[in-house]
């Protein structure tokens, strides 16, 4: 099926300061000056490979299936890591095998990978130290081009995957961790696939179906409660006006997932919540 102009998405951690990422810019554009280049982030904390993660898993979900992601959150460069090329059914990937890609791995049953090991689609050269331009750039700008996935390396069936934080779901309680602080100071967590039925009930449906044996669970949002230190918010809400101006809420955030934040404020500076700490969510099942 043909479409219109490919496009390559990219997602570091280099920041705007140094030109890194207008450089991989540069080198894609040189190879496949046709592609449309979108910047997810360029603001991943240095080395943060788990926020890349989960802004990568909650991200590519929204754009159309041919789009490449070039994913450069590379503490191993230099070392013993290896670069990949990731195909799905919902977008291709290509990236450092270092757990980068763990969220899209989990929503994605049907992949196949490549390591990138066929200099012919590489710079000239490649320094030891900035891969991106080097080798994911050039990588990414071929596939663009029309380039198959076998033809840029040798077949890999397995992939690192990065630890996922504990998620524990009781009869009438789920436990979890916070996994991210956004810049607004919201508190995001690994209780995902929240889904409103109607203004009073959500569905739970994880990612991982032997978590429930029925597959899904529904409650009233109303009744629910969410806990974490020493704080109890009640009931669950469906955007942050619903609670007055500097007031803390619990809401599903635009990912489906479980947020803390408060209406016009900073959350984890008001209520001192940080990565890694636990979160509960608190209801009485109803019937589907």
């Amino acid at each position: 099926m043909a479409h219109s102009l490919p496009i390559i998405t990219l997602l570091t951690d280099f920041g705007d300061q140094d030109g890194y990422a207008g450089v991989m810019k540069g080198v894609i554009l040189t190879i496949a000056p046709h592609v449309r280049l979108v910047d997810i982030s360029h603001q991943i904390k240095p080395q943060d490979i788990q926020q890349a993660a989960h802004i990568l898993g909650s991200a590519y979900r929204y754009f159309p299936p041919h789009t490449i992601h070039l994913v450069v959150v590379d503490p191993g460069v230099g070392g013993q890591r290896r670069a990949i090329a990731l195909e799905t059914p919902r977008g291709r990937f290509v990236a450092p095998d270092n757990g980068v890609l763990t969220d899209v791995l989990l929503q994605e049953p049907s992949w196949q990978a490549v390591m990138l090991d066929k200099p012919d689609y590489w710079l000239p050269n490649p320094s030891y130290t900035f891969h991106g331009r080097d080798i994911f750039s050039p990588v990414a700008a071929h596939l663009a081009n029309g380039v198959p996935l076998h033809r840029l390396g040798s077949p890999v069936d397995e992939l690192i995957l990065l630890e996922q934080p504990p998620l524990e779901v009781l009869p009438n309680a789920i436990r979890g961790q916070v996994v991210r602080i956004d810049r607004f100071g919201n508190a995001l967590t690994n209780i995902m696939r929240l889904r409103w039925i109607d203004e009073r009930t959500v569905e739970f449906q994880p990612l991982n179906p032997s978590l429930i044996p029925t597959g899904t669970l529904r409650f009233d949002a109303r009744k629910a409660r969410v806990t974490f230190g020493w704080h109890t918010l009640n009931g669950l809400h469906q955007t942050y006006s619903q609670v007055p101006v500097g007031q803390p809420t619990a809401l599903i955030g635009s990912t489906d997932g479980l947020e803390i934040a408060v209406n016009q404020g900073n959350a984890a500076d008001a209520l001192a919540i940080k990565v890694r700490d636990t979160v509960a969510l608190l209801f009485e099942p109803t019937g589907a």
